[in-house]
């Protein structure tokens, strides 16, 4: 006998609390599949929203709850004043019942109860006070990140890529070169300037698409054709992707290559993550893809005339669709992962074969990962130039921002 499901605002409850606990993506929980699209669209909105919702908070409380409370607020109060279609009285009852069966103490479910009420009759006055506040608090971001976009790109784009991280993601669909040919429904959208891309109405399951259990399409935001693409993968050359879960740049290199991806290696050292990829590729019918689950020092130097060196980084092109990541985001975090691309850089570098090339690609348009980072490389290593870059930033062509850099060895 299955057990029963939760109550959606218990589950999105669950899900945040441990957000908070973990700093885990509530995306990648076991149960995030089980979740309700209310259920989603409450953790989701609450997250993309949190910075905001904790200024409500501090506006209304004399002394604000502690942390692992939060979550019920944030729940309350993104269907108060967040959320179209919940009723007011469902939406403080139904979160009082989450927080009574998480077993928090009485007091604090009353004093839950207190604010929520008082937002519920003071709403119109409360939306006047946010609109009032600082860019920061108005689009919930953090106040660095901000000052950051701000002195790199202007006030007002700054403002934009904030404005365009609040707004709903939409689901991205890429018409594959298996499925070239086949008739695309008339509900879906092209993407501006972005051959195959087409954004799905809300409401339509991506297996609903004619065509998909069949490997005619592949779920992916248009901007992550822009590394492959200025790798430029020719049939018989043999190309690595070198961070290449969940596996979209990797269909487009081995596509690129033609028939079923033979040439291509596709590396992830995460077993986890590996797992995917595999699934991905055999659904799209790229047998011939090698794929290994290791670190590119355990592959032979020189060995490539490509290599596509997709890296971590810190999300910030991205925040639309990773809508936690900005909570993140520090300076200390932003140090530690430039020093670790740089290390992927040196390693990527050994494997590519003289006169070969490397596109270094990140989803973030922070500088120190992106044009700085490469530039930083370039000035110790001689031996390699910078042919081409990218930076889109995130909304433009209605799209993620990404980064990518194609550079040449010279040695010949």
């Amino acid at each position: 006998m299955t057990a029963p499901r939760p109550s959606e605002r218990v589950h999105a409850l669950r899900l945040l609390r441990g957000w908070v606990k973990t700093g885990q993506p509530p995306d990648e929980e076991a149960d995030w599949f089980e979740a309700t699209p209310l259920t989603r669209e409450l953790v989701l909105t609450s997250l993309r929203n949190k910075g905001l919702l904790d200024a409500v908070i501090h506006h209304l409380s004399s002394r604000p709850p502690a942390a692992e409370f939060r979550p019920v607020l944030w729940i309350g109060l993104t269907q108060l004043l967040l959320l179209d279609g919940v009723a007011e009285h469902a939406a403080v009852h139904e979160t009082l019942e989450a927080a009574h069966k998480a077993k928090f103490p009485k007091p604090m479910i009353g004093y839950a109860n207190g604010l929520l009420r008082n937002v519920s009759r003071r709403r119109g006055e409360i939306e006047t006070w946010i609109a009032q506040q600082p860019l920061p608090v108005r689009l919930s971001h953090p106040e660095l990140l901000v000052r950051r976009w701000t002195e790199a790109f202007g006030a007002a784009e700054a403002e934009r890529i904030c404005a365009w991280n609040q707004r709903r993601a939409v689901t991205v669909a890429r018409l594959t070169r298996r499925g070239g040919g086949r008739a695309v429904p008339e509900d879906l959208t092209p993407v501006e300037d972005a051959d195959g891309f087409y954004v799905l109405p809300r409401g339509l399951s991506p297996t609903e698409l004619p065509g998909f259990d069949d490997g005619h399409w592949y779920l992916q935001d248009a901007s992550t054709a822009l590394a492959p693409g200025l790798l430029g993968a020719k049939p018989g050359e043999r190309i690595l992707d070198a961070c290449a879960a969940p596996g979209g740049k990797a269909a487009l290199l081995a596509e690129a290559l033609g028939g079923d991806g033979k040439g291509l290696t596709a590396l992830d050292p995460n077993p986890a993550r590996i797992g995917r990829l595999k699934e991905n590729l055999e659904r799209l019918l790229l047998d011939g893809v090698e794929i290994l689950c290791k670190e590119m020092n355990g592959l032979e130097t020189d060995s490539f005339d490509g290599v596509l060196l997709d890296v971590p980084c810190s999300n910030t092109g991205v925040l639309q669709r990773r809508v936690d990541a900005r909570w993140r985001f520090s300076r200390r975090a932003l140090s530690e992962v430039a020093e670790l691309q740089t290390h992927l850089l040196d390693q990527g570098a050994a494997l590519v074969k003289p006169g070969g090339r490397m596109v270094y690609s990140t989803c973030s348009i922070e500088p120190e990962e992106t044009t700085q980072q490469v530039k930083s490389w370039l000035a110790a290593r001689p031996e390699w130039r910078l042919e081409e870059e990218i930076l889109r930033l995130p909304g433009e062509k209605n799209s993620d921002g990404a980064y990518a850099a194609r550079l040449r060895c010279t040695i010949t």
